[in-house]
């Protein structure tokens, strides 16, 4: 009788327990909302203005920066420490190539290692034809950084005329104005030439003054590989002013150099139309590579005639031994000859060749002994003829001095931009301004030569180049701007490559931030995908 009361208790006690407590929850982890995704502490901001670095604490929400001032750590999900580094907008590339395989490696690893997070291409006269096709493709498959493009002349003029020597018919030039008009519709941020190029060379000023009008229609601007870059320059420059200064549009003078050495000395030849034009209020801009070797197909160095109608064309005229000797002579004029006694078969150089990559690195003196060749001027230019002949090279050629590089360098309107494109490692010998122009003008030319000031210097990598765009929320550090910025090491700064070595990342970028997000990470690339397109103002 006891041991039933016993267990009836205990059954009493157990229905109590079961229906008056609540189970057990497992802890809910609660996520305190912070007011920054990133902070960066201690830096040395130098804002893009041209002014001196000052000292502040950066708080990015989402793409953007939104407080410039003292920030607490405990207010940010995470923090970078950038104490004894230097803090600056993320490097703008106003000339890039990098259109032609930005699709097939959209982490452009050789320029977010140079702490560049904007890059343009479409540059000299060419561009990926339709570019919505190219935009569509990058927004769906990502890519690292921002990246722009220009409407190419070439490109659409190609496309309308093939190659032919002429000048376009009425119904031509309304086909090409369609074109461009559609291109800028697309999301083209202007018009670029490369006058120096098939079958942009074949075209006059009023073609390109008329082509222009669309373009300033959406408020675009013309840039120009110019027609001459050695002595007659100054009517090359005053030729895209022209067309500029008509239109009412910004003027881009690109890649400028004197690369002629019957001119070398002689900065006045661009200065002089420059400063004219900006006196009478036309709004005209250079830019410039840090190095004394250009880099082109080997089609350049052939008279523009010899060309015309496509290789095959080409090849015809070759078997004219007339027509042979001239277009060997023009060669000689156009490549191989020196005013000051320079050897020029050292001073070319083979970046890529399909057909024989044992060239490759090597210049053509080295090719023509390898060859079994006297190296002499006119065995040189038979070389060329011959490369050509059999699909064409990617040449180096050293054409400007390095006094005028620095001269050139300190001009006000004038910025930093590569000229480069998209590289594989190990692919070819290109030029080294591929992997080191931006750090090579912040190690060698600020820091060790003291040829500008680094803040001029990031001046005109970064709030120079946005300012002559239009982009306007990029290229400063500012509060609403987007969050795009480079963190360097100024002591350790430094190009790498070389044009033996081309291959070689630069040193002293210890972080790259594009949209909000790191990429570079102490040096390294994390595998980010951040990048957006920057539309022009035609975008529909």
């Amino acid at each position: 009788m006891k041991r039933g009361v016993i267990y009836f208790s205990l059954i009493i006690i157990l229905f109590f327990f079961i229906t008056n407590c609540a189970p057990l929850k497992k802890p809910e982890v609660v996520i305190k909302e912070k007011k920054y995704d990133l902070v960066i502490k201690n830096g040395r901001i130098i804002d893009g203005t041209g002014n001196p670095w000052f000292k502040a604490d950066i708080g990015i929400k989402g793409k953007r920066i939104v407080k410039i001032g003292r920030i607490s750590e405990k207010e940010a999900f995470r923090v970078i420490d950038a104490k004894d580094l230097y803090v600056t907008p993320g490097f703008i590339d106003i000339h890039t190539h990098c259109d032609r395989k930005i699709s097939e490696h959209p982490e452009v690893k050789n320029y977010i290692y140079q702490g560049v997070t904007t890059i343009i291409g479409g540059n000299c006269g060419g561009h990926p034809f339709p570019l919505r096709e190219l935009f569509e493709k990058l927004e769906k498959k990502g890519i690292a950084l921002n990246f722009g493009c220009l409407v190419g002349h070439n490109t659409i003029r190609r496309k309308v005329m093939g190659l032919k020597m002429k000048q376009p018919t009425k119904e031509e030039m309304e086909e090409m104005k369609r074109l461009v008009d559609m291109e800028m519709r697309a999301g083209a941020l202007g018009l670029s030439t490369g006058l120096a190029y098939m079958p942009g060379v074949y075209s006059k000023t009023d073609e390109l003054v008329e082509l222009a009008s669309v373009v300033a229609k959406y408020g675009g601007i013309y840039a120009s590989h110019i027609r001459n870059q050695g002595k007659r320059i100054t009517d090359a420059i005053e030729e895209a002013i022209e067309i500029g200064e008509k239109n009412g549009i910004p003027v881009q003078i690109s890649h400028i150099k004197l690369a002629n050495d019957a001119v070398w000395g002689e900065i006045w030849r661009i200065t002089k139309p420059v400063l004219e034009a900006r006196k009478r209020g036309v709004e005209v801009t250079l830019d410039q590579y840090p190095y004394t070797a250009t880099s082109s197909g080997f089609s350049s160095s052939f008279p523009s005639w010899c060309l015309e109608g496509g290789h095959e064309e080409f090849l015809k005229r070759l078997e004219d031994p007339e027509k042979y000797e001239k277009i060997k002579q023009g060669i000689i004029k156009r490549r191989l000859t020196s005013t000051k006694g320079i050897n020029k078969l050292k001073t070319i150089y083979i970046a890529r060749c399909k057909s024989n990559p044992e060239f490759e690195g090597k210049n053509l003196e080295e090719i023509l002994l390898m060859l079994g060749k006297d190296p002499i001027v006119e065995n040189g230019a038979e070389l060329i003829i011959e490369i050509q002949k059999r699909g064409g090279a990617q040449g180096v050629f050293f054409q400007m001095d390095e006094k005028d590089v620095e001269e050139i360098m300190k001009l006000p309107f004038n910025m930093i931009a590569s000229d480069g494109a998209v590289q594989e490692m190990g692919i070819g010998v290109p030029h080294p301004r591929n992997y080191g122009t931006y750090p090579r003008v912040l190690g060698r030319y600020v820091r060790e030569k003291k040829i500008i000031s680094l803040h001029e210097a990031i001046r005109k990598m970064t709030s120079l180049p946005a300012q002559t765009l239009r982009i306007r929320d990029r290229g400063l550090i500012r509060e609403g701007m987007y969050a795009d910025i480079t963190i360097f090491d100024f002591k350790k700064i430094m190009d790498k490559a070389t044009f033996k070595k081309p291959h070689q990342y630069a040193e002293g970028i210890i972080y790259v931030i594009v949209n909000g997000q790191p990429i570079i990470e102490k040096g390294k690339y994390n595998g980010k995908l951040p990048g957006m397109i920057i539309y022009g103002p035609g975008k529909k």
